[in-house]
């Protein structure tokens, strides 16, 4: 299935499309902020790519709330409670009103003391509801991830060593800026001057009209005429920054910031990215390492191929359903594994029948000889096996394995959906019944599948003797999952197939049982029947 990164900025929406690993298309969109706005954009999305598509979400928006605080060094099984209590004193709205994540960020010393450092990741839970309730208007069911868009640039910038590196996303409305350390999101701050402030300058100064003031700042930006217009906004930029790298350095003097990456609308502007060289001690590089992606992509492109780690705030119910996926995708490769298992048994079996084959005929050359031999010493002997025996043993061999064969290819067409089978086994009859009389007559076997109703064998009867000797005894144990109530459902749908198959008979349930695998509620069964012989 193809990925679509979704990233809905704060003046734009773009998104990238991947399949095998590569992107296969891209789209960028004005956005006015709205959801029924979002709602439009979407559905032109859906109408160019279709909705058969995983999707990864990464949102900028003042709604998603990013802050760090300290707590006591706690073994992980105390951390919990002190985590939630901690992060309360820090947000104006009630926890359990918000979907939320912790991220560890190691030890640091504060004041003389080491303390735990941890970094919150959040969002109301309406607006996650609601944000989701426009994909799903839209066609969109499949959404896996919903996170920051800070985490998808933290991934696009790799590692550098034991020092950190900044991103500055000077975006439409507002500039993210970024620390991350070891491939760690360590800090994060928005600041409320970007793009749309060197517009506003071009407005107010000159006179511009808004499009007018557009077209300025895309073509001409930080040129001798418009560079002291643009100077007053780029100060306030400029010193946001400052004092926020200043302000990371002396809480992590063992690893400073080292490198800075420009990205967003803003970095666009000509000649801005030469104003922040001159600004900032450190390196500074624009954001463009991901080979065929144009850098307003990045972000979109990394939701879509790596989104291993990254905090995800979508709703529980539907990060369990994920969960679920994924367990059924694990039983679905076990039960393959178990198949090919069954298949290389088969396989030994067929080489161990062959062995037993040769074993037979140069056992028969030798019975052969030795018959020559006593018939010509005219000394009567007779064998413990005769030729009759030999064949009927090596036709029971064949028979089996054939039936085991035709078993397995029965099993894996008809077993209803949830069904996986643990064990596949023969049983063995009860000891065979005293052989009929001389004259007396064995009722005919009935046809597979004709329906016909037959009078039931006394035990132990020579009729009872000759209905087992065309099938065998059959034991089926396996697994049911899916909802609670439609377990009773899927075993009864089981059962019923078994019957009607024909090919295996008196279908009976031997044992059911309510267990737990991984969290969820399966019923585990036994199932007992006979198989018909297959015969060519």
């Amino acid at each position: 299935m193809d990925i679509l990164g979704i990233d809905i900025g704060t003046v734009s929406v773009k998104y990238v499309k991947v399949g095998n690993g590569s992107a296969v298309s891209s789209g960028d969109y004005p956005y006015k902020g709205t959801f029924d706005d979002l709602e439009m954009i979407l559905g032109d999305i859906k109408v160019k790519e279709g909705d058969d598509v995983e999707v990864a979400v990464g949102i900028s928006s003042q709604e998603v709330i990013k802050k760090t605080f300290t707590i006591p060094i706690l073994p992980k099984k105390e951390q919990k409670d002190v985590l939630n209590w901690s992060t309360t004193k820090i947000l104006t709205t009630p926890l359990d009103d918000m979907i939320y994540e912790h991220l560890m960020l190691g030890e640091i010393d504060e004041k003389g003391v080491n303390k735990d450092e941890v970094l919150f990741v959040g969002a109301p839970k309406n607006y996650i509801n609601n944000l989701l309730s426009v994909f799903e208007r839209v066609g969109f069911h499949n959404v896996s991830i919903i996170t920051d868009i800070a985490f998808a640039y933290v991934n696009a910038i790799g590692e550098n060593g034991s020092t950190s590196m900044a991103v500055i996303d000077v975006g439409g409305r507002r500039t993210g800026l970024y620390i991350a350390s070891a491939k760690r999101l360590m800090f994060a701050r928005e600041i409320l001057t970007a793009s749309e402030s060197f517009s506003d300058a071009l407005m107010s100064g000159p006179g511009l009209s808004y499009d007018q003031a557009e077209q300025y700042k895309r073509e001409r930006g930080f040129d001798e005429e418009l560079s002291e217009i643009l100077r007053l906004p780029f100060e306030r930029l400029e010193g946001e920054i400052l004092r926020t790298l200043s302000v990371y350095n002396q809480r992590y003097p063992g690893k400073p910031v080292s490198k800075v990456f420009v990205a967003g609308r803003g970095s666009k502007i000509p000649k801005f990215l030469d104003r922040i060289k001159e600004s900032l001690v450190e390196e500074v590089l624009s954001l463009s390492n991901v080979p065929d992606i144009e850098a307003e992509y990045i972000p979109a492109y990394i939701l879509a191929v790596n989104r291993a780690g990254l905090p995800n705030l979508l709703p529980e119910r539907l990060l369990q359903k994920g969960r679920e996926k994924s367990y059924k995708n694990l039983i679905v490769l076990g039960t393959i594994g178990v198949a090919v298992i069954l298949l290389l048994l088969t396989f030994m079996m067929w080489g161990m029948l062959n062995n037993a084959n040769l074993k037979l005929t140069l056992e028969k050359g030798n019975l052969d000889r030795l018959k020559e031999g006593v018939k010509k010493l005219s000394v009567p002997v007779q064998t413990g096996i005769s030729d009759n025996e030999i064949r009927m043993v090596k036709n029971e061999i064949q028979k089996k394995d054939l039936t085991f064969v035709t078993l397995l290819k029965f099993l894996s067409s008809q077993m209803p959906q949830n069904v996986y089978l643990n064990s596949i086994d023969f049983g063995e009859d009860a000891p065979a019944a005293a052989s009929p009389a001389p004259g007396q007559v064995l009722p005919p076997p009935i046809p597979v599948g004709q329906g016909v109703p037959v009078p039931k064998a006394a035990p132990g009867s020579a009729a009872q003797a000759a209905v087992r000797a065309s099938d065998y005894p059959l034991v089926l144990k396996g697994y049911i999952m899916g909802e609670a109530d439609s377990l009773e459902l899927t075993l009864f749908n089981l059962i019923l197939t078994l019957k009607r198959s024909g090919f295996v008979q008196n279908v009976e349930l031997a044992k059911k049982e309510m267990k737990t695998l991984k969290g969820r509620q399966v019923m585990e069964f036994t199932i007992t029947s006979r198989c018909t012989r297959y015969e060519l």
